[in-house]
């Protein structure tokens, strides 16, 4: 499961784990690299949290809190699932004539 975050971030998952993945430049071409490991999702979204705080451009508590405010934002609507319209889910309970 591949979920994206934003252009910087990524939450991604193998049997195993939940990884934090962020974007590399290598031979031209961009791929994702793990950076961070959990042992459950509801940790790596708490960690991811942190890190955007901590890596934001705040420079006083009032951006600081602003930017709280923008990346629980992206959170929220990273990982609020979308249906795609009413006319998939119509077309799967369709009877066949």
């Amino acid at each position: 499961m591949i979920i994206p975050v934003n252009d910087r971030y990524r939450i991604a998952s193998d049997p195993r784990q939940w990884m934090i993945q962020e974007p590399r430049t290598r031979n031209g071409e961009t791929e994702w690299e793990s950076r961070y490991y959990f042992g459950t999702f509801e940790s790596a979204v708490k960690e991811l949290r942190e890190v955007m705080v901590r890596t934001s451009d705040a420079q006083t508590l009032v951006d600081d809190l602003a930017d709280i405010e923008k990346v629980t934002t992206t959170l929220s609507q990273a990982l609020t699932p979308t249906i795609e319209g009413p006319s998939k889910l119509e077309k799967s309970w369709e009877i066949p004539e």
